[in-house]
């Protein structure tokens, strides 16, 4: 950029600048006023989808940048001006990629936050290696991200199994504390001998063992606990 900056007659260079944790390089070029006058005019959006690239590119070069889409996905550009940011945004969305516009310590920006539109926008700027590589990372992330739903999901039926079983077990024992398991009806009589002796078996394990539907021995449970609920000692 500095090479192209003087080829056009600009003064320009290398600046660093230090932060708490890092350094960044920055390039400054010093266009000529007449440069700088045509610049901060208000500009108007090119016709030709060529242009509209062009001017995206070097707009993305000048003033944009990308999260890791390992964090979140945010892409934007700090526009000079606000006709600037309004004319980002109007390039974006004619090639079907939701922008927004917001403002940021007194900075007009255009912004888009959904991966297929940052994805697009690096594409149409001719970023291809970020693509690949935003798309890499984005695969690792949703994958991840559904891996860890299953298990929530899978560790909130195991936790609910358990606390089934674990009612079901306190209720069969109470009837048979009480002398009740003998003057159940033989089918809740053979669930809950199932359930003593095999205390770790899920309802489709049940179901299968005594070939019955889910939603059967399911009933059948629910009897358990309404006898264990009601259940006198024998005199």
């Amino acid at each position: 950029m500095v090479g192209l900056a003087h080829l056009l007659g600009w003064e320009a260079g290398y600046e660093v600048v230090r932060h708490p944790k890092q350094l960044t390089f920055e390039v400054v070029a010093r266009p000529p006023a007449p440069a700088l006058t045509a610049f901060l005019r208000p500009p108007a959006a090119p016709e030709r989808r060529c242009d509209r690239r062009a001017a995206m590119r070097g707009m993305f070069l000048g003033c944009g940048s990308v999260n890791a889409p390992s964090a979140r996905y945010h892409l934007e550009l700090v526009a000079p001006d606000q006709a600037w940011a309004d004319v980002l945004a109007l390039l974006l969305r004619s090639e079907s990629i939701r922008a927004g516009l917001t403002e940021r310590s007194g900075h007009p920006l255009c912004y888009v936050k959904d991966g297929d539109g940052v994805a697009r926008v690096l594409s149409l700027v001719g970023a291809s290696r970020a693509v690949m590589a935003f798309e890499n990372a984005r695969v690792v992330r949703e994958l991840n991200a559904q891996v860890n739903r299953q298990l929530n999901f899978e560790t909130a039926n195991l936790d609910k199994t358990a606390t089934s079983n674990t009612r079901q077990l306190a209720a069969i024992k109470h009837l048979e504390e009480r002398g009740g398991l003998d003057r159940l009806p033989p089918a809740l009589r053979e669930i809950a001998q199932l359930r003593l002796r095999q205390p770790e078996l899920n309802l489709t394990e049940i179901a299968r063992l005594l070939d019955l539907s889910k939603s059967g021995i399911n009933h059948r449970l629910r009897r358990l606990l309404d006898a264990a609920a009601t259940v006198e000692p024998e005199d």
